[in-house]
């Protein structure tokens, strides 16, 4: 069985879990960072992003990249997934 991150919240939570993480692979992610750490199919990730942009939750600071409210780290491209 493969573990996923932050598996005992809903979807929503747990994006925003991961984009206010201090751990390494946490912070600002790309669609695809989410995906990749969130077991999540692209579809489904767009979709909550697009939802929690809109409710002001998180900030688009690129081409599909995004990070929480308030939060002034830089997305950083090389940073690892979760395995």
């Amino acid at each position: 069985m493969v573990e996923t991150l932050f598996e005992t919240f809903g979807t929503g939570k747990r994006v925003m879990m991961l984009l206010e993480s201090k751990s390494p692979y946490g912070g600002p992610q790309s669609l695809d960072g989410v995906c990749k750490n969130l077991k999540m199919n692209n579809r489904n990730a767009r979709s909550i992003l697009s939802r929690l942009f809109l409710k002001g939750k998180i900030d688009r600071v690129g081409i599909a990249v995004y990070r929480a409210k308030g939060d002034d780290r830089e997305y950083d491209s090389s940073k690892p997934y979760y395995k």
